[in-house]
């Protein structure tokens, strides 16, 4: 009987409508390995596998061939969505949190504020008439007379992003619960056929890259979209990464998230610049956006304004809640607008509180079910991972379908229906999450020893040290990251000619 991993893999590879045949090609051996009572291996190695097995689909058609054996071991899939926690620059770990960042205690619950931006940390001191230079004791002691769901809700209306914790059963029976729960969790995407153009076939293949020649805008930031970009650039694809000027840079992140990419300054709110962008964008491929919700719209760059420049453009939207765009908009919820992040998604729908209750249970057995309930978050982004890779299949299959059958498509996914489809895959008994000696998180040395780092020179003139890919494609096909680029805005605002033009 197919394992789980290879059954969420199935689910989605049929979602995608792609040939169901080539599913023979894709193998997921090993048993999960991390200590969580969710399946994150089988959410690793069904994400990874369906977007490497769509990119071997993708060589077969333009080399005119069989689809090649893809192998995803589950050891190597859950090191690649824990990747920012063991990349490194110069040999030094870069990524870390806000001082401030983590949950706190109210007087009826918990909630988690997002501070790793300035902004948020200091608008979320002021919603607490707190002075900017406040320690982690400061803000604990100040929410403890406080009603959760009343501080969520102030620094939500404020622009600034924190949830309240919820069980599941809270959970769904939550307005945006319901909403989310009307959607298919095993189809943690949708794909939408926008026209029917006549297809529009691959340039000339020549190496074995599966995306040799397919453009992509990357639009995104922090870890999920950039995921899915990087992931694009592994199979080939020649990614410009555009950021504005006026934002802060994510240092802990970026360096490796833009494996593989170009990276490029564009402020599109400027006239020249928007110019530009427009230019750009008449001959990509691929649009990928995480723009807040509706934001990359009032620039005028929604997907009606961009299918008017390029017609057979695949549009890819992140959000953190509901999509915004197209079919699945209608069943967005009441939260569709508002900002998130994958640690505050999980504390919201019932994840880190299920994730909590297990752990206490394995710590105090029976005792665990009489006490208060201290949430705990997974042991690494899987909702982020989970959805850089469903992304990343999401457009691999829109692509195939433009090249055999026409159309221009959107695609949508949430990092709430990705924490959905994971919650779909079933739980593990405490004692199997956490008891279990075989049960651990590997460090960079164990991953070095293995052979599951590698090295690339490039971002800020500095070297690079990475978890490999975790797909093992058969034969000669042409994966990985070669480079990164040398800085944020370092490379030329210019796509890459194609060997055909």
């Amino acid at each position: 009987m197919a394992n789980t991993a290879s059954q969420a893999a199935a689910r989605l590879w049929q979602h995608a409508g792609l040939p169901q045949s080539t599913l023979e090609h894709l193998h997921l051996p090993g048993d999960d390995p991390l200590p969580s009572s969710f399946l994150l291996g089988s959410a690793a190695q069904a994400t990874i596998g369906v977007a490497a097995l769509a990119a071997a689909q993708l060589l077969a058609l333009r080399a005119g061939e069989g689809v090649v054996d893809v192998a995803v071991p589950v050891q190597d899939a859950v090191a690649e969505f824990r990747s920012e926690h063991v990349a490194t620059l110069d040999g030094e770990a870069v990524f870390e949190w806000d001082e401030l960042a983590g949950q706190y205690r109210t007087m009826d619950g918990w909630i988690r504020p997002h501070t790793n931006w300035r902004h948020h940390k200091e608008g979320f001191l002021d919603l607490l008439g707190l002075p900017h230079n406040a320690k982690k004791a400061d803000l604990a002691a100040a929410l403890l007379d406080r009603e959760a769901d009343q501080v969520a809700e102030a620094a939500m209306e404020r622009g600034l992003v924190c949830t309240a914790m919820r069980s599941f059963e809270e959970w769904d029976a939550h307005p945006q619960g319901q909403a989310a729960h009307s959607r298919d969790a095993s189809a943690p995407f949708t794909l939408t056929k926008l026209d029917s153009r006549p297809p529009k076939p691959f340039p000339p293949l020549i190496s074995r890259k599966p995306l040799e020649g397919v453009r992509v805008l990357d639009l995104t930031r922090v870890i999920a979209g950039p995921v899915a970009g990087r992931t694009l650039a592994a199979y080939g694809a020649d990614v410009l990464w555009v950021t504005s000027p006026n934002l802060p840079s994510l240092p802990g992140l970026d360096f490796d998230t833009s494996r593989g990419k170009r990276s490029i300054h564009l402020d599109l709110r400027c006239p020249t610049d928007r110019a530009t962008f427009t230019s750009l964008l008449s001959t990509a491929d691929v649009l990928l956006q995480s723009y807040r919700p509706g934001g990359l719209n009032s620039l005028g760059f929604g997907i009606e304004e961009v299918r008017k420049v390029n017609p057979d453009i695949v549009y890819a939207s992140l959000t953190a809640w509901g999509a915004v765009d197209g079919p699945a908009a209608e069943k967005g919820g009441p939260w569709a607008r508002r900002k998130g992040f994958d640690s505050l998604v999980q504390f919201a729908c019932g994840m880190g509180e299920a994730e909590g209750r297990a752990w206490g249970e394995f710590e105090r057995g029976s005792e665990a079910k009489e006490k208060e309930t201290v949430p705990k978050a997974l042991p690494c982004q899987a909702l982020d991972h989970g959805s850089g890779y469903i992304l990343a299949f999401g457009i691999m299959a829109a692509l195939y379908h433009r090249a055999t059958t026409g159309g221009s498509y959107l695609l949508t996914n949430t990092l709430l229906s990705t924490a959905h489809f994971i919650r779909s895959l079933g739980r593990r008994s405490p004692f199997e999450a956490f008891g279990r000696p075989d049960i651990k998180i590997e460090t960079v040395n164990e991953l070095r020893a293995r052979g599951q780092m590698a090295t690339c020179s490039g971002f800020e003139g500095k070297t690079v040290e990475y978890v490999r890919h975790a797909a093992k494609f058969e034969g000669d096909v042409k994966v990985g990251w070669e480079r990164a680029p040398a800085g944020l805005g370092a490379d030329k605002v210019e796509w890459l000619p194609r060997q055909h033009e």
